[in-house]
């Protein structure tokens, strides 16, 4: 006689035994947001910014600073793809991120910076506060942008 929760022989167990049916595979890289490495704070306080550096703050000592100067440029190159309504939301991340990794691989290498207000040296503002300069960026001006994207479609 056959024991009452073992499954018989014609029974077709349909979940994987390695796997119950509310577990999903683990995201693959290309699903994954980008992931910070550099920490705010990293390399310590800087004296003098270099070109490709990228300094936070307000003001025509920064606006004309040659590293915020090519980071707009590069926004600019940017921006139709981000502002395009099928570009997701996890693509928008990984198009900052780019952004940033592309300043951070300049010769010599950018930095995004801060300037200590008590000590006049410069600190770098690590990876996510970064990405979140590069995203407000990509979105300056975007309705006029889209406005213009939606004219194109008619």
């Amino acid at each position: 006689s056959i024991h009452p929760t073992q499954p018989k022989s014609n029974q077709i167990n349909t979940v994987p035994s390695t796997m119950s049916s509310k577990e999903k595979a683990p995201p693959s890289k290309a699903d994954a947001p980008p992931r910070p490495e550099i920490p705010p704070g990293h390399g310590g306080p800087v004296r003098n910014p270099n070109s490709n550096d990228v300094l936070s703050g307000r003001g025509g000592r920064i606006n004309s600073h040659s590293g915020n100067v090519r980071f707009r440029e590069m926004v600019e190159s940017l921006k139709r793809e981000y502002l395009d309504p099928r570009t997701k939301k996890l693509e928008k991340a990984r198009i900052a991120a780019r952004l940033v990794a592309s300043i951070r691989h300049s010769e010599p290498p950018g930095r995004f910076l801060k300037e200590d207000p008590h000590t006049g040296l410069w600190i770098e503002i690590g990876d996510e506060r970064a990405w979140k300069k590069a995203g407000q960026a990509l979105r300056e001006s975007a309705p006029e942008i889209r406005a213009e994207q939606q004219a194109q479609l008619q």
